[in-house]
């Protein structure tokens, strides 16, 4: 008999489960996040596992289908019985275990809809007057109650209270280059009684693509979103409660098939300092709808050649606070992936410094290999192109377009974090940095101010608007725009030699 349990920290399923090459097992599958393990163990060996075995598909004993996807086996072992029979066993991780009641077909373009939710969607997505209560519900409380008193008296006090929903579950509707993103409302409620009524509410987001894509498409497309929707909270998002509709659900009752990750995404700053409000997070969903559609269409069309820069960025924002060289040096480098219509064009080298670039590259090319010479072929082979310097000053002059008035001097701010990143990397000596390496959080926040800053302005963010209103500590944007002032004029002071 199977054993399930339903906590949401873990749940455990005993059932029989099918190998791809036709083989069947008994086993024991237990959600537990990171730790999530199949056991199995079977008469017949399992060897192929640790090589061949992508993709298994179950049957719990209480009737749910399991699909355990990209799966990972450590080792087989047997043992024998009493009986003198032998027993095989394997301990199988799988990246995503997928739980239905049919199973999900992992290299099939079956998926039609992604659903999902994620840590702050309430704060982005801030339709405060979704929920509330009637403030004088005397005008309409007899209202409330004429249909239920067809069927019996109910009579009314001098305190009514009227809570209510609008009704309008749908918060927003972009059709994008990955599909319709849509936000909506999701309450429930209960029907009331002695003990009193309430009603709860949690917002979701779908993708749902213009044809049926695949599984790992699907979660890529989330992970794009989840992004996005990180760089507007200020943190980066946990995802939770992910699920997904197949084709292979009836059409006139789609039951969806519910997502469990090994190793989701969590949300990576959880000091409540630092948790975003709504009247800080750069976009308003709500009052600024056109606006915030346009941002994210321009944002996800160029995802596909901005990934991995903005991975970096995600990856940096995920340390919250915590600062160090490392951070400083992979916000600096994010610039040097940015993709070429991002940066300054490619200069036109003159005829003079052309022809020395190439008898200069025949003479190195023809000594002998060492670390001296391909050092100074890969310096020739980058004459012309837009150093890190130029990068980051190609992104500042975006920000200044918008916010120059509120980030004075941020060009020269920007060249002493470069150059220190120049200090940890090549051991650069142009820049005193025990004067200044206080200052590193401010820098580290500088340069990736100055690249999510502009990506958001070139898709279409009224920074000036957003600059002009008061804002408190509840985002990165508002917080760097708190302390910049100040601690700018300490930097360049100590700085000013350095970078004339």
């Amino acid at each position: 008999m199977s054993k399930k349990n339903t906590s949401k920290r873990s749940k455990r399923f005993l059932g029989s489960f099918t190998l791809e090459d036709g083989r069947s097992a008994t086993g024991e599958l237990q959600l537990k996040g990171a730790s999530t393990l199949l056991k199995l163990h079977s008469d017949h060996s399992l060897d192929t596992l640790t090589s061949s075995e992508k993709h298994i598909e179950g049957m719990a004993y209480t009737g749910e289908c399991l699909t355990l996807l990209d799966c990972l086996c450590s080792k087989t072992e047997s043992t024998y019985r009493k009986d003198a029979a032998r027993n095989y066993h394997a301990d199988i991780f799988p990246h995503f275990v997928a739980i239905g009641r049919t199973h999900l077909i992992a290299n099939q373009a079956n998926i039609q809809t992604i659903e999902f939710t994620t840590t702050d969607l309430s704060t982005i997505f801030y339709d405060f007057d979704a929920f509330g209560n009637v403030i004088d519900a005397e005008s309409v409380i007899d209202l409330a109650l004429k249909g239920i008193r067809t069927h019996r008296p109910v009579e009314t006090g001098d305190m009514p209270i009227v809570s209510y929903f609008t009704g309008k579950t749908c918060i927003a509707e972009i059709s994008t280059i990955i599909g319709k993103i849509s936000v909506r409302h999701r309450p429930s409620y209960s029907m009331g009684g002695p003990s009193g009524v309430n009603i709860k509410n949690s917002m979701v987001i779908s993708i749902e693509p213009e044809n049926p894509i695949t599984f790992n498409d699907a979660i890529i497309k989330m992970n794009d979103v989840a992004s996005f929707l990180s760089i507007l909270a200020g943190r980066v998002q946990g995802i939770n409660d992910i699920q997904v509709f197949t084709t292979e659900a009836p059409e006139d009752y789609p039951q969806p098939v519910l997502i469990y990750p090994s190793l989701r995404w969590k949300c990576s700053d959880k000091n409540p300092v630092h948790k975003p409000h709504a009247g800080d997070v750069p976009l308003n969903a709500i009052f600024h709808s056109a606006e915030f559609n346009n941002v994210l269409t321009n944002w996800i069309s160029r995802q596909s050649t901005w990934h991995i820069a903005r991975s970096r960025s995600l990856n940096c924002l995920r340390k919250a606070n915590k600062y160090g060289p490392d951070r400083l040096v992979a916000a600096a480098n994010m610039f040097d992936i940015l993709p070429d219509d991002a940066v300054p064009a490619k200069e036109e080298l003159s005829t003079e410094v052309d022809v020395a670039k190439k008898e200069c590259h025949r003479i190195f090319k023809n000594l002998p290999a060492s670390i001296d010479r391909n050092s100074m072929l890969n310096a020739l082979g980058r004459l012309g192109k837009p150093s890190l310097p130029k990068k980051v000053a190609h992104r500042v002059a975006i920000v200044y377009s918008k916010l120059g008035g509120r980030f004075q001097n941020l060009d020269e701010v920007a060249v002493v974090a470069v150059k220190c990143r120049n200090y940890f990397v090549h051991g650069s000596t142009d820049i005193e940095f025990d004067k200044i390496e206080h200052l590193l959080p401010f820098l580290t926040d500088t340069l990736e101010f100055i690249f999510s800053a502009s990506d958001l302005i070139e898709a279409g963010w009224d920074a000036l608007r957003w600059n002009n209103k008061p804002h408190g500590l509840g985002h990165t944007f508002a917080r760097f725009r708190v302390e910049y002032e100040s601690t700018s004029s300490e930097l360049l002071r100590l700085t000013q030699k350095q970078i004339e």
